[in-house]
């Protein structure tokens, strides 16, 4: 699939199939994520894969009851390492890592598009459930997770914001 087009079939999707996502499949979207840009090339970043439906269903609950998270068979939980990340003081901390992990799940989220898989990007959880359902060490952080499988409810496309209104060039008017 070619890039632009893509990019204008990613959605935000909340419905999923309990189709396994096959191992081949996962490891192309993870390397893809792996490829993404870092501050200083230092990545301070974890990626966990859970797998387990029921530690899943409490991701779902921590995610302020999201609970289409827990009809996905897999669900991705970005971790930031907080010394890697203060490599950069206290900016690295809190804008580097975020980054970062955006930068990485943006190219998950693509990958996961052109391989006919769906996902949508949760912001909105308790941070300190979720690290602990997934036993993430002191000193690290969630930042961010998605739901990642198969759907066989594609929502309709949202047009993006119009041009006029948030681009433009050479100084801010």
């Amino acid at each position: 699939m070619e890039v632009f087009e893509c990019i204008s079939k990613r959605r935000s999707v909340r419905s999923y199939c309990k189709k396994q996502v096959p191992d081949d499949v996962l490891e192309k979207i993870v390397e893809a994520a792996l490829l993404a840009p870092s501050a200083g090339d230092i990545h301070p970043y974890r990626i966990v894969i859970v797998r387990d439906e029921e530690k899943i269903r409490r991701i779902a609950e921590a995610a302020l009851n999201q609970m289409f998270i827990a009809q996905a068979p897999i669900v991705i939980v970005y971790l930031v390492n907080i010394e890697e990340a203060s490599a950069y003081g206290r900016r690295g901390v809190e804008l580097y890592s975020l980054l970062d992990v955006g930068a990485s799940m943006e190219n998950l989220m693509l990958a996961a598009t052109s391989l006919g898989l769906s996902t949508c990007w949760i912001g909105a959880f308790d941070e300190r459930k979720v690290e602990d359902i997934v036993k993430a060490p002191r000193g690290y952080r969630a930042v961010s997770l998605t739901p990642l499988g198969y759907s066989d409810h594609i929502p309709r496309a949202i047009p993006p914001p119009s041009k006029s209104e948030k681009i433009y060039y050479d100084e801010f008017k």
